[in-house]
């Protein structure tokens, strides 16, 4: 019995490689492919690299200063931005994701004469903006289009400083006194589960997997179903049935758009790994390539799961402008999993459906994300999912023997079944 197994095997494999050979050669010259690969690396190269460095550059900020009180408070403006470059200085891309503090900044300022034009040195744009008057309570930020920002703040901050300081002296406050009204002892926190530092949420983690899950499948599916119904619209499928068995036909396309889908997320999982390589944040790789693996092998099991449907979704139609109905149930089983990865439910409910085989594949990923599993859980999600794949496919197998030869109309899958011819 194993000797025919490996007979059929041995015979069945030349002709599977060349289908799936010649489907990885017409996805590799087909444009919509290669844009969405390009821009897919450059989206998460950028997610990874940009934010770093852009955390990392301080601003040089140029100011005009008129007034005793101006210069004042744009002196403790440029000390508190040079503070917090020593200070508090994003880590990682998340900090981005919260603003606490004050900006960093490099400010500089030149003093202007009373009676100067303000406005001439501003259209010159020797300066971003100026800050006039000799009292804390009447001061002016000018600037010819727009404030800084990271300006903005740090003068209302200096000038908030200082006229309290003024008020808590009229008081009769001592140093220490002010300092205690203005700076209290916060309170210490302790994390019992901190988060490594570099790391970025798992949610956002999570968010990355479920929308290339979802990305890929989809394109990957319909790409299947077009190539199989335009081979019916042709009859380039009738001479293709006639050199092979209709299953190897099917198996090498299964084969060749699971490669190509798969390389594809490899790749792109691959570059945010180097992103976060050049950014300096190993942290960040440690926790993309714990989790990484998880994903890619329940995105080939989820693929395999549901790409012969998609070979079906074709076969049921006879024309292109049916593929929109022929395939709605495959585009729901992928829908459908993707937004109950990304929408809050609660745990107990993520937790069941990260073991139904259509859900499995983007829920379990998120789980082990957030730590929050047993280590035989993921691989009983993985048996499930692998299971149901088998299945299908002898189902897929099944309708699309029934159906790729029929050209007159659209099939029902009940007549699929049959053979209808």
């Amino acid at each position: 019995m194993s000797g025919q197994v490996s007979g059929a095997v041995s015979r069945a494999w030349p002709t599977v490689s060349v289908v799936a050979g010649r489907e990885i050669a017409v996805k590799l010259r087909d444009k919509a492919f290669i844009f969405t690969t390009v821009f897919m690396l450059l989206l998460v190269t950028a997610a990874t690299v940009l934010p770093v460095l852009l955390t990392q550059r301080v601003p040089d900020v140029r100011v005009a200063v008129q007034g005793d009180a101006a210069v004042e408070v744009v002196e403790l403006a440029a000390r508190l931005g040079a503070e917090e470059q020593e200070t508090s200085a994003p880590q990682s891309p998340a900090d981005l994701l919260v603003l606490t503090g004050l900006p960093a900044a490099n400010i500089s300022w030149v003093t202007v004469e009373p009676g100067v034009d303000v406005d001439r040195i501003l259209e010159q744009e020797d300066v971003s903006a100026a800050l006039l008057g000799d009292e804390l309570t009447s001061l002016q930020l000018v600037s010819l289009r727009e404030v800084p920002s990271e300006l903005n703040t740090l003068v209302t901050a200096a000038s908030a400083e200082l006229q309290a300081a003024e008020a808590a002296a009229r008081s009769g406050l001592t140093a220490e006194e002010f300092a205690a009204i203005t700076q209290p002892t916060a309170p210490a926190v302790e994390l019992l589960e901190p988060r490594e530092e570099g790391t970025i949420p798992p949610e956002f983690i999570a968010l990355v997997f479920a929308f290339l899950f979802y990305l890929s499948v989809l394109t990957f599916g319909m790409s299947i179903a077009q190539s199989v119904v335009e081979e019916k619209q042709s009859r380039v499928v009738e001479l293709l049935v006639a050199a092979m068995p209709v299953r190897w036909l099917l198996a090498g396309k299964v084969l060749g758009n699971t490669i190509m889908a798969v390389g594809q997320v490899a790749v792109i999982v691959g570059a945010g790994l180097v992103g976060a390589v050049v950014a300096g944040q190993s942290a960040l790789v440690g926790q993309l390539a714990a989790s990484s693996g998880w994903f890619v092998l329940f995105f080939l099991l989820g693929f395999v799961m549901l790409s012969c449907l998609w070979a079906v979704g074709g076969s049921l139609a006879s024309r292109v402008e049916e593929l929109s109905s022929t395939t709605a149930v495959m585009q729901i089983l992928v829908i459908v999993p993707f937004f109950a990865a990304v929408m809050p439910i609660d745990e107990g409910t993520r937790q069941v459906l990260s073991y139904v085989p259509f859900t499995a594949p983007l829920l379990m990923p998120a789980r082990i994300v957030h730590d929050g599993v047993a280590a035989w859980e993921p691989v009983v999600a993985a048996v499930l999912v692998l299971a149901t794949a088998v299945g299908l496919v002898l189902l897929g197998a099944r309708l699309y023997a029934g159906s790729v030869l029929h050209t007159s109309g659209r099939l029902k899958a009940a007549q699929a079944w049959r053979g209808v011819a």
